[in-house]
């Protein structure tokens, strides 16, 4: 029996596990350790856990203020912080994160200071980029002279070793040129500070196009990348970029709402204009009556309604309003009833804003349901 409150995410922590455990045993074959990314679940410690157990070598979120929680609850797993600290995010940097990326002098000289006044001595990354235009200086001569900075004269920091990030914002793809390109960076860093890097950071699941069916095409010299999707929802980089490996699961993750209307009705509405949200609805295709249900859950909480695929493969989304999900139920081969829980497997924004919305309960399940 349920005994959460709908609509809900409902995690299934056992899946999450294997699938850290099935990637990360991939990576290392590489000489590769990963960085679990958990930054879609608002920092939730037990996704944190179940990373760890299947693996990961750090447990890794892109805001501060989850930084703690993770410390508490796993003290012995490294924090990473990917994204660089603002100003008011320097102390809990400074005392709760392992790691964290750096592109800018101020922001290092600041969580020098920071660290200074907790008596910690935190990691950093270099961040080098190599196409993409997100974060990281664009050039070896930057990158070497922050190096040198960090590791001769900010010395409540160490220089844990550099990292790239790739096809977040302009979709550039990994491959063996930038992933040389950075490799020569931390050669180059390393020859000016004099010592090996720890870490030479290749990015995130997109990186695992290089790895896929046992064609090695990441250069020697990579060994740690970032990845949190294809471990808490392999299904998108399945529809994404048609990688898969064997072992994985997808029932990870699901959205389940509760039917609050159920009606038959036209299928192409009188006139079509602009809707909620300001764009053009497109034309319908004209079913003649169909039988609509309308789901207790909207973009509020799940983004765009699109992005939620019915695990019953008879039901189609219509669409979605701030609040609610209209989808068509009318060759289901089951007989659904207004007060009927439907389950959705999600795309990743869909499951981002779903965990990061404050009207969405969070239960963990053994098994989502069928």
């Amino acid at each position: 029996m349920r005994n959460y409150r709908l609509p809900a995410v409902e995690v299934n922590l056992a899946a999450m596990e294997n699938n850290a455990r099935v990637l990360c045993d991939v990576c290392r074959q590489y000489g590769i350790s990963v960085a679990g990314v958990i930054k879609f679940s608002d920092g939730d410690p037990r996704i944190a856990e179940a990373y760890a157990k299947g693996g990961c070598a750090q447990v890794a979120v892109s805001r501060a203020i989850h930084l703690k929680g993770l410390k508490d609850a796993l003290p012995g797993v490294e924090t990473f912080l990917t994204r660089a600290p603002a100003k008011d995010d320097l102390e809990e940097t400074a005392l709760y994160a392992d790691i964290s990326v750096h592109s800018e002098e101020f922001v290092l000289r600041g969580l020098n200071e920071a660290a200074g006044r907790c008596g910690t001595k935190p990691g950093v990354l270099l961040m080098y980029d190599v196409g993409d235009l997100r974060e990281g200086v664009d050039n070896v001569e930057e990158l070497c002279r922050l190096a040198v900075l960090v590791e001769k004269e900010l010395t409540n920091l160490r220089l844990r070793g550099i990292g790239t990030n790739l096809v977040c914002l302009n979709g550039v793809l990994p491959d063996w040129d930038n992933m040389s390109e950075l490799v020569a960076g931390a050669r180059a860093v390393e020859e000016a500070i004099g010592r090996k890097l720890d870490i030479v950071s290749g990015g995130s699941s997109s990186n695992l196009l290089l790895l896929y069916k046992g064609i090695n095409e990441m250069p020697p010299g990579i060994n740690h990348l970032r990845i949190g999707g294809s471990i808490a929802n392999p299904m998108n980089i399945r529809l994404n970029r048609g990688v898969t490996f064997e072992g994985m699961r997808e029932d990870t993750v699901s959205v389940t709402a509760e039917i609050v209307e159920l009606q038959e009705k036209d299928s192409v509405p009188k006139k079509a204009g602009k809707n909620w949200a300001g764009v053009q609805v497109a034309a319908a295709e004209d079913k003649g009556r169909r039988l609509r249900a309308i789901l207790a859950v909207g973009s509020q909480d799940i983004g765009d309604a699109f992005h939620m695929i019915p695990m019953d493969p008879d039901i189609t989304v219509i669409g979605c309003s701030s609040d609610h999900t209209v989808i068509d139920i009318t060759d289901s081969k089951r007989e659904w009833h207004v007060g009927d829980a439907v389950s959705f497997r999600l795309r990743y924004m869909a499951m981002l804003r779903a965990f990061c919305g404050r009207h969405l309960s969070v239960a963990y399940v053994d098994e989502l349901p069928s």
